[in-house]
């Protein structure tokens, strides 16, 4: 088995094992309605819903079995389509195994070519999900958890290994940019993503984020053999791709910080920062004019009524919902669909 075979195996894999533990995202039918992006209250039948996958399943099989064939591309703009229509598709675990996919289709003449692309997405994916997660929000949360796992560790070392944590996970990114600290960063982002798996088997729950934990780390040491690329070598680099995607990963995220890029999109994974949602009512009789599966999961805090988005969302897709404010605008509007105008609100929450 050559190594791209191999490559293209694991990304398949990595992506189809989220699909499998979070399938009912990929149908329009089902408890949690659909969040298009440009759509309203869009849904579609069954058998579409089944033609789309089958066209996907073909786009990977496509891929795995002609190196040099458009598979990866095909499933690169089927996926993009497929989230379009619905906006809890786009996950970590899903956007970033097919940007790699398609960054294999984009470089399949070049393989040291797509070595830097991939390094260049990891080195921006670390980077800013460090960068994200200096805010009060996430050092609130991770020293509660560590009280909870190590009391035994005196506090002063608690509160400094907290601080710590986004400046050692940006850091980690950046020494994948540079031969001489890349494998370093290499080996301390495996013992990294080490404890993640730890903390979530231990936990046992965000089991659909296993594979990209693994796949990360397993192509960072499969592609770092005989990488020779620094990111100086990007000012006299010849491939407009290459800049394009130094751009996309590097700099882009920039604009979340300023409210105008996505939170996930821009790599701010457990940052904190995202917002979160319940959609509380007027009257409890609201909850009578209600589907069947909203009604079950209403729930009730000092005499008021109200949903709560992620459980929602969780119980009937088995994801997080989006976080982002026009997707709980969305919700808001398709639940008024039901109970008329202007009889919920909105009501913002830190996780």
């Amino acid at each position: 088995m050559t190594k791209r075979l191999l490559i293209r195996i694991l990304l398949i894999i990595s992506f189809v094992i989220p699909l499998m533990l979070s399938f009912p995202v990929w149908l329009s039918s089902r408890g949690f309605p659909t969040t298009p992006l440009f759509f309203k209250h869009l849904e579609f039948h069954y058998y579409i819903d089944l033609a789309l996958l089958l066209i996907f399943c073909i786009s990977a099989i496509w891929f795995l079995l002609k190196d040099m064939g458009s598979g990866g591309l095909c499933f690169f703009l089927i996926y993009v389509l497929l989230s379009v229509f619905d906006q809890t598709r786009i996950q970590p675990f899903y956007f970033e195994i097919v940007v790699i996919i398609f960054f294999y289709y984009a470089f399949r003449n070049n393989f040291n070519h797509f070595k830097i692309a991939f390094f260049l997405l990891m080195a921006g994916t670390y980077i800013w999900s460090g960068l994200h997660k200096m805010n009060g929000t996430f050092y609130e949360f991770w020293f509660e958890g560590l009280n909870k796992r190590i009391p035994f560790v005196p506090v002063f070392f608690r509160q400094v290994f907290t601080w710590l944590v986004p400046f050692l996970e940006a850091s980690f990114g950046v020494a994948l940019l540079f031969n001489k600290t890349r494998k370093w960063g290499i080996y301390l982002l495996a013992i990294m993503h080490t404890m993640v798996l730890i903390t979530l088997t231990y936990a046992g729950v965000g089991f659909t984020v296993f594979p990209l934990n693994m796949i990360n780390v397993i192509l960072l040491f499969m592609l770092y053999r005989g990488f020779d690329w620094n990111i100086f070598k990007l000012k006299t680099h010849k491939s407009l791709k290459i800049r394009i995607i130094a751009f996309y990963a590097l700099l882009l995220p920039a604009l979340n910080l300023v409210g105008y890029y996505d939170h996930l999109l821009a790599f701010s994974y457990f940052s904190g920062k995202p917002s979160y949602c319940n959609i509380f009512f007027s009257s409890k009789d609201d909850r009578d004019k209600l589907p069947e599966k909203m009604q079950s999961i209403m729930r009730e805090h000092e005499g008021k009524y109200y949903i709560n988005v992620n459980e929602w969302s969780l119980i009937y897709v088995n994801l997080l919902c989006y976080p982002q404010d026009r997707v709980y605008l969305y919700l808001q509007d398709y639940i008024e669909t039901f109970t008329g105008e202007h009889t919920t609100h909105l009501q913002y929450y830190k996780k």
